[in-house]
């Protein structure tokens, strides 16, 4: 007689309903993996089919800028390619933040907790930034130029969408952590929040769109008095703008301290590669932003506490001019880094 008919009857039940709760758990998990794979690989298609588009409105778009400045336009053979490389991106990026929004929760803060169809619908939302800052890049980096067809329409869609919906904000228009004491008070965050949404939804897109053109539109003055030229474009004053009314006041803030640092790291190999003596410098504002919505959650437990009180605000605002000063100056040297070559 095997062993396991030796065993008692109730041993032998425990043992079957074991096994099979095990299998069951197996062929779940199994799904479930399934599921998020087709899950990833669905976005990546939709980033697919979304990059051929905007690669579409690209070659209509700079073929006509080029023509009013009279500059010779793209070979077909590098149309196709940038078309690749468009597409490629798009899907990367598409199915990159889907892994990190479903996943490892990169938008998931304490204050903020969205319904599911809430966390859903601000997923698409941020797809459709992200979108736009592709397609803003690859206008700015051929002609040096953001079309208000893509910043203008971007601001009108963060607005609108955030104040239809109400429930698609990364974070609140004002929430003072300085009160909070850890397992004992949470956070002071305004109470006519939660039974007006709508109104709050809007009032905290419209702070970030007032806010992202504010800083960039004072940053380019300064930097057209420092330089003795336009450094930064009113395309960028526009692109901050739409940026701001997607991720909020606190967000576009990040963005604009974190853009110049990515944008000197980029542009001194790129200087010392090609030898090109100016750089658009809204391909840096978009990668900022990517960056801070794929590491939001973290940005903000470091920096809530900043954004809690004016006083906090004001240095984050001093230190962040401060930064922007030596950073033109640093613009400055850039300018002078030789690039001759030598055989």
């Amino acid at each position: 007689m095997p062993l396991f008919l030796r065993l008692p009857f109730h041993h032998r039940r425990q043992r079957i309903y074991g096994q099979t709760v095990f299998v069951f758990a197996q062929l779940r998990n199994s799904v479930d993996v399934r599921s998020r794979f087709l899950n990833f690989l669905t976005f990546a298609i939709c980033g697919l089919a979304v990059g051929f588009g905007l690669s579409c409105w690209l070659e209509h778009t700079c073929r006509a800028e080029r023509l009013a400045m009279h500059w010779p336009q793209v070979s077909p053979g590098s149309r196709w390619g940038r078309c690749a490389i468009l597409m490629i991106i798009t899907a990367a990026l598409f199915a990159g933040y889907i892994y990190a929004a479903s996943e490892l929760r990169v938008q998931d803060i304490d204050e903020v907790q969205p319904s599911a169809k809430g966390r859903f619908l601000r997923l698409l939302y941020h797809l459709v930034l992200i979108s736009l800052l592709v397609l803003a890049t690859a206008t700015d980096f051929d002609c040096y130029i953001i079309p208000d067809q893509i910043t203008i329409a971007g601001m009108f869609i963060g607005l609108v969408a955030a104040s239809v919906v109400g429930d698609l904000q990364i974070c609140h228009l004002w929430v003072d952590w300085s009160i909070a004491v850890p397992q004992l008070r949470g956070p002071y965050i305004p109470a006519w929040y939660d039974p007006h949404r709508h109104w709050h939804a809007l009032a905290w897109s419209s702070a970030g769109l007032i806010a992202g053109a504010s800083v960039t539109g004072v940053a380019r003055d300064i930097s057209s008095r420092v330089l003795g030229q336009q450094a930064m474009g009113f395309g960028d004053v526009t692109l901050m703008a739409m940026i701001g009314s997607f991720v909020g006041w606190q967000a576009v803030l990040l963005v604009f301290l974190l853009a110049p640092i990515a944008g000197l790291t980029v542009g001194v190999m790129i200087r010392l590669l090609t030898g090109k003596t100016y750089l658009p410098y809204g391909p840096w504002l978009s990668l900022a932003t990517i960056f801070v919505l794929f590491r939001w959650k973290w940005l903000w437990e470091h920096t809530r506490l900043i954004f809690s009180d004016w006083l906090g605000l004001s240095i984050l605002v001093g230190v962040g001019s401060a930064g922007f000063i030596v950073l033109l100056g640093l613009v400055r040297l850039y300018r002078a880094i030789p690039v001759h070559r030598y055989d």
